[in-house]
């Protein structure tokens, strides 16, 4: 599973006056009832209480290539899990309140900087550099060593299913020297849409791949 969503907030409230297990039951009912619907599939919710004045800090565990199966295309599925992430914030905050947190106890809530928003990160990298006209080879070299880094970083912290969607994404040339990297890529492939083939391999003369990406298999949408 990875971590496709997350949140945290700060409340004005005594650590020591709550009783934790009730609070992460509560804080797990409560963010499950949206995240499930949200993201179409059954997450997992992982909450942790800091002493003092109370912080919470709420992950939900799932299948990023669940949620990017709803909408078109992997980049734009990205792109709408993060605002979903923003949304669910807004619905389990409201929920709070309605259950009796007063507004004002809520000294701080954020959301969590989680997997999409990695992934979206090196795909306005991938993104700036095609765009660039003007740029030596060993500067190019440079960006592009710093973006399969990151891949294979992000690759670690995925699920295998949703790294393999992830790197069947994106221009060969961006993959990092990973073995496992075409085997993921052979066992979870990825439809992409035209604009997303487009952009990030037609613009790199890469016309065997583009013609490899058309014929794999659509994942199944639910919306």
């Amino acid at each position: 599973m990875s971590y496709i969503s997350g949140m945290e907030f700060h409340f004005d409230l005594d650590f020591n006056e709550i009783d934790i297990e009730d609070a992460e039951q509560y804080l797990k009912k409560t963010v499950s009832k949206y995240s499930d619907v949200i993201y179409n599939q059954k997450t997992e919710i992982f909450v942790h209480l800091e002493e003092g004045s109370l912080k919470a800090k709420i992950l939900i565990l799932g299948a990023i290539y669940i949620g990017i199966g709803q909408y078109g295309s992997f980049r734009s599925g990205i792109d709408y899990m993060i605002q979903d992430a923003k949304s669910l914030k807004h619905l389990v905050t409201s929920e709070l309140i309605k259950n009796g947190i007063n507004e004002s106890d809520i000294i701080e809530s954020k959301k969590a900087y989680c997997d999409p928003d990695k992934i979206r990160r090196v795909l306005l990298a991938i993104e700036r550099l095609e765009l660039k006209s003007k740029i030596s080879q060993t500067e190019q070299q440079k960006e592009i060593s710093k973006i399969r880094t990151s891949v294979s970083n992000i690759c670690w912290s995925l699920s295998e299913e949703d790294a393999g969607m992830f790197v069947s994404s994106i221009n060969q040339k961006y993959w990092p020297p990973n073995r496992d990297i075409p085997y993921l890529i052979d066992k979870y492939r990825l439809m992409a849409r035209e604009e997303d083939i487009i952009r990030y391999s037609i613009s790199s003369g890469d016309q065997p791949l583009v013609n490899k990406v058309l014929q794999l298999t659509a994942l199944p949408r639910s919306r």
